[in-house]
């Protein structure tokens, strides 16, 4: 699906914090980004112990899966990278009680030539978006009808920018915007950690200014993936010439 199809000038924002469960100061902060209306969505490494479902649940916000591979096979190793997301999607099932929203990978591994197919696989097996983190891997996965935003914004390293350029003049279409907001905690042996007090500081400052003046976003609406997405085929469903 090409979430551009049928309104070209439509601007939707989805912001999804990653790495639910990697550290408990990490929850914390995702928590408060949630409760503050500051993100959309939380993606959840189901793998990692402190990956607790009960405050997602309870807020109500969109979760997907965060899928971790760490494996190191190289690109044939189809096999492993099949069970590895297999383990993890049924470990979201056991934990949140439903399939993930959306699907994408830590340091975006969902996108690696040994886990592409898969994860293409299980997306459509459960009706899920998949982040698409390159221009190439968006026209892969919208050739095979999976649904994808149109532009990712977003930092993957602490030396970029905390405020991402493009959100201040969004494109047509679907933005993901990928933050890491937390609590600082050196014990954690994340090299971003800094970085994630950074991140949660900043999605402070903009959900503020969106309430009282307006948005850095500008016109653009917030929203989640699946909304967005419905969004996408009702706006196609009415782009297209009728018969007769």
């Amino acid at each position: 699906m090409h979430a551009t199809q049928g309104n070209n000038d439509r601007r939707l924002l989805i912001v999804t914090a990653d790495d639910y469960g990697y550290w408990p100061s990490y929850n914390e902060g995702i928590l408060e980004a949630v409760e503050a209306g500051a993100v959309d969505a939380v993606s959840a490494m189901v793998d990692r112990e402190y990956c607790d479902p009960e405050p997602l649940l309870a807020s109500g916000v969109e979760v997907g899966l965060h899928i971790e591979f760490e494996g190191r096979w190289g690109p044939r190793s189809g096999g492993p990278a099949k069970t590895s997301l297999r383990v993890q999607l049924d470990r979201f099932v056991d934990l949140f009680h439903r399939w993930p929203a959306f699907l994408n990978g830590h340091k975006h591994c969902h996108a690696r030539p040994e886990l592409a197919t898969p994860v293409l696989i299980a997306a459509e097996q459960i009706g899920a978006p998949v982040r698409s983190v390159s221009p190439d891997h968006r026209q892969w996965l919208q050739e095979r009808h999976i649904a994808t935003p149109d532009a990712l914004i977003g930092r993957m390293s602490s030396s970029g920018p905390i405020e991402p350029p493009e959100l201040r003049k969004l494109p047509s279409g679907i933005t993901e915007w990928v933050v890491h907001p937390g609590h600082a905690d050196p014990e954690s042996g994340s090299s971003y950690d800094l970085a994630r007090q950074e991140d949660l500081d900043l999605l402070h400052r903009v959900v503020v200014r969106a309430r009282y003046d307006k948005p850095v976003w500008g016109n653009a609406e917030r929203i989640n993936q699946t909304a967005a997405f419905a969004h996408a085929v009702l706006d196609a469903v009415e782009e297209a010439p009728t018969e007769g």
